[in-house]
């Protein structure tokens, strides 16, 4: 089992734990009250207790780049911000009239994420107040939808840009939460799902019902289910290397499961004294909290240990130890163990070639109890060892052949690599015989082999089709790609021919060599590379998907050389798999600077830049959704301080607003804010009809620069 320590006990079981600036974390406890624990000094600092009423429900996100704390309830309509080295308020963001029901920041710290009660997940920049964007809402408002008496986001998670997010319907969200210029939706059941997980090109969901479900972002694969003993899943937290996820609840017990295979590897892998409150893993360390009010951190890859047994040379322990401790099995120590255990396999062959037994099981001694089986093939395949010398003497090679694929080990000794090498010898001498016509002297020269069923095909190839074999051999040595392909397809045993092999493996590096010149850019170069792979029938599939990235990469690169930006960006949104090229992805990084820049001028309410600096790229189909919100966003700023300055501005302004963008949320409680200091523009049933999100792009010439 893996090493438990309990680092500390508090006064009130720990809800969450978080990591902040190394070595600190941030710890919550259920009486509200925010830690701050040094993993270095292990030591726990109380940093204070926001003052909020008995019964209602905080919820908190620590930022994991900055010693910042995020915070609200369940009944305010606003979060904070707090610096918790200061102790004091940074920032308070309004949630115009709605509440949160979970928060979280962006893995750098920039943004801060909000699902609300209203179903909406609203984003800011964590050093501004404004809010820059209402990623989704939830559910997906449509005909068989009426808007619900109660709503919900219940499950948020972060992987770089991309954001998933799951809400009342039961529907995941995934998008770039930054550019915004893909959104995908999956509705894989109605149940509340209350954690996600990113797992390679897969969106793992676990409900309320304890089941989890793994979906295919591609759409290539259909969804997978899996059923655990825990009911409403609430972690799910990938751990050491691949394939392995842990899942947990309230339960006290956390489970193991295979990500790749999707399956449970152990259903009970850590158990605990008391039900699980919080749950964290930090560098493939485990920390976790419970109803005993423990903070626990568990060594789910105790190196000392193994190493500790690998140097007392006690090698059936330390497998007994990985086999007890699966995260290890991928470990640098593990493969250090099966490098030992190869080397004293490979001394115990030579001692039994040597026909050395007893010397053969010393060697192997440490390992018996561990490698029981692997041992009892070993020396069950070499107890036929005189026999397989007696047929090789004897000259039986069709009955040596047998034995040997009988017991493969066998083909790891000595004399079957001494034989191989004279099958090699003489087929290689009666094809020179071939190109003298000489079948008697090549009959004579394979005579030994005739019997044994594996070469037999290869001998009557050689001696019924030397027309075919030297025409092999000559587009071998010119590399014919297209007559090889043409001999190959009607002689495939051709292709066992080490000959064949050796130009396949050669040609393997050409499928790498264009791949590097497409990351370089050297179009010319990868053009050429890829003429040469055209006709070689192994690498079909693999030229025709780098055929395909070449002719893309190739319009891409024009469009950069004439900086026709939009032609570029148009060319990476309709076809992601030029973004595994470096200087593909170089675009999205300028993109996501230029929003940026542009977030900031729009919590300034200039509009002027944001024009100027998306000139000609604002009404990109697939971008043009995130320049909507940046742009309503600097309206909004200028709206707000109209409403302060100029009443009459404001009204005004508000209208110049429906016609743009239509009524939205936003807008509707600025208007209560408005109507507050008695001041109500006279808005039409026109005015107050929603209108499509991407209405604004039909008034594009008119934009202003300033809303009134």
């Amino acid at each position: 089992m893996p090493q438990k320590t309990c680092l500390a006990q508090f006064d009130s079981p720990i809800v969450l734990i978080q990591p902040l600036q190394y070595p600190n974390v941030g710890l919550v406890t259920q009486d509200n009250t925010i830690y701050m624990h040094n993993l270095s000094s292990g030591e726990s600092t109380r940093i204070f207790r926001p003052n909020i009423p008995e019964n209602d429900t905080l919820y908190c996100a620590f930022d994991p780049q900055h010693d910042r704390l995020l915070f609200g309830t369940n009944k305010a309509h606003s979060l904070n911000l707090i610096d918790l080295n200061e102790k004091k308020i940074l920032i308070q963001f309004d949630l115009d009239q709605q509440s949160p029901t979970i928060i979280s920041f962006s893995p750098d710290g920039l943004y801060c994420v909000c699902g609300t009660d209203q179903g909406r997940v609203l984003m800011w920049r964590s050093d501004s107040s404004t809010l820059i964007s209402r990623l989704h809402s939830f559910p997906e408002y449509s005909t068989l939808y009426s808007k619900p008496k109660t709503n919900y986001v219940s499950a948020l998670t972060f992987e770089g840009m991309t954001l998933a997010s799951s809400g009342y319907g039961g529907s995941i969200v995934v998008t770039d939460y930054r550019t915004q210029n893909v959104m995908k939706r999956y509705t894989p059941g109605y149940l509340k799902n209350t954690a996600l997980l990113f797992y390679n090109h897969f969106v793992i969901v676990g409900n309320q019902e304890g089941t989890l479900i793994k979906i295919d972002q591609n759409g290539v694969l259909p969804n997978q289910r899996l059923g655990t003993s825990h009911k409403n899943i609430r972690y799910m937290r990938r751990i050491g290397p691949e394939p392995y996820i842990l899942v947990a609840s309230d339960l006290p017990y956390i489970t193991l499961i295979n990500g790749d295979t999707f399956k449970v590897i152990q259903e009970r892998y850590l158990e605990l004294n008391a039900p699980l409150t919080s749950l964290c893993v930090i560098d493939d360390t485990l920390f976790s909290g419970n109803q005993q009010n423990e903070f626990l951190k568990f060594d789910l890859q105790p190196f000392e240990h193994l190493e500790k047994l690998i140097k007392a040379k006690n090698y059936a322990a330390a497998y007994l130890c990985c086999a007890n401790e699966p995260l290890m099995l991928h470990s640098d120590l593990y493969q250090v163990l099966e490098t030992i255990y190869a080397e004293h396999m490979k001394k115990a062959k030579e001692y039994l070639n040597q026909k050395m037994i007893d010397e053969a099981k010393r060697v192997l001694e440490p390992f018996n109890a561990a490698k029981t089986k692997e041992i009892g093939e070993l020396f069950k395949a070499y107890s036929f060892m005189d026999r397989f010398t007696l047929l090789f003497q004897q000259k039986k090679l069709s009955a040596f052949y047998g034995h040997a694929e009988q017991y493969p080990l066998l083909q790891e000794t000595t004399l079957y690599r001494q034989v191989e090498k004279l099958w090699a010898e003489k087929f290689s001498k009666a094809q020179r015989l071939m190109f003298l016509n000489k079948l008697k002297e090549i009959q004579e020269e394979l005579h030994l082999f005739l019997t044994v069923s594996s070469k037999r095909p290869f001998i009557l190839l050689l001696l019924q089709n030397s027309a075919i074999l030297i025409s092999y051999s000559k587009a071998i040595q010119t590399k014919n790609y297209y007559q090889l392909k043409t001999i190959t397809q009607n002689f495939p045993l051709l292709r066992k021919f080490p000959s064949y092999l050796n130009l396949i493996k050669n040609t393997g590096e050409i499928v790498a060599a264009v791949a590097r010149a497409l990351n370089e850019r050297s179009l010319e170069e990868a053009e050429l590379l890829l003429n040469e792979l055209k006709e070689v029938v192994h690498y079909e599939s693999e030229y025709a998907q780098l055929k395909k990235l070449f002719t893309l990469a190739k319009n891409l690169n024009h469009a950069i050389l004439n900086e026709h930006w939009r032609s570029a960006y148009r060319l990476i949104d309709s076809h992601p798999e030029l973004l595994i090229l470096p200087w593909g992805e170089e675009l999205n990084t300028r993109w996501n600077e230029k929003l940026s820049q542009a977030e900031h001028y729009a919590i300034k309410g200039n509009i002027t830049f944001i024009k100027k600096e998306f000139s000609g790229l604002i009404t990109l189909p697939q971008r043009q959704g995130r320049l909507g919100d940046i742009l309503r966003t600097a309206y909004h700023v200028q709206l707000k301080r109209l409403l302060k300055t100029d009443p009459e501005a404001f009204s005004s302004g508000v209208f110049t607003y429906c016609d743009l963008f239509g009524i939205d949320t936003e807008l509707r409680n600025l208007l209560k804010k408005a109507q507050r200091k008695n001041i109500t523009p006279d808005l039409t049933q026109v005015h107050l009809m929603p209108k499509n999100r991407d209405h604004w792009v039909s008034h594009l010439s008119v934009l202003p620069s300033k809303i009134a």
